[in-house]
C-alpha cells in the first residue's frame, strides 16, 4: 500500500515539474497549464513555480560562489599587504606633517608672546632647574 502511495506521489511531482518547465519555457501560460495538467487552482501552480525557482536558486548559489573568486595567491596576498602598508605610510606621513605644522605654530605663538610680554616662556637648555624640583 505504501509503495503505491509513493509511486502516485512521484508521478504527481513529475507532472507538476513538467508543467512548471513548460510554463518557464513559455510553451504554456499558467491557465493553459492548469487545464492541461488538471490543476484546480492558480495558487497551486504559483506554489510549484516558486518551489522550483527556490530549488534552482539553491542549486546554483553554491556554484556561483565557488566560481566567483578563487582564493588569492601568496603573491596577491603580499601585494595586498604592500598596498595596505603603503596606505598606512601615507597616512602616517600626513599625520607627521600636521604635527610638525602644529609644533611650528606653537613655537611661533610662544616667541610672539615672549616678545610682546617680555618674559621668557620657553625654557633655555643651559638653565638649571630650580631648587624646588631637586
Amino acid at each position: 500500500m505504501g509503495h503505491i502511495f509513493l509511486l502516485r506521489k512521484q508521478a504527481h511531482e513529475l507532472r507538476m515539474r513538467q508543467m512548471v518547465e513548460e510554463i518557464n519555457l513559455n510553451r504554456l501560460t499558467i491557465e493553459q497549464g492548469m487545464a492541461k495538467y488538471k490543476v484546480l487552482t492558480r495558487q497551486t501552480v504559483t506554489k510549484w513555480l516558486e518551489r522550483v525557482r527556490q530549488e534552482e536558486k539553491q542549486r546554483t548559489d553554491p556554484m556561483k560562489q565557488a566560481t566567483k573568486e578563487p582564493p588569492p595567491t601568496i603573491v596577491e596576498q603580499i601585494a595586498l599587504k604592500a598596498d595596505e602598508l603603503a596606505g598606512r605610510v601615507k597616512q602616517l606621513e600626513k599625520e607627521l606633517e600636521q604635527s610638525e605644522l602644529q609644533i611650528l605654530y606653537y613655537k611661533t605663538v610662544i616667541r610672539v608672546a615672549e616678545q610682546e610680554l617680555g618674559i621668557a616662556i620657553e625654557k633655555k637648555s643651559d638653565t638649571k632647574q630650580s631648587s624646588c624640583f631637586e
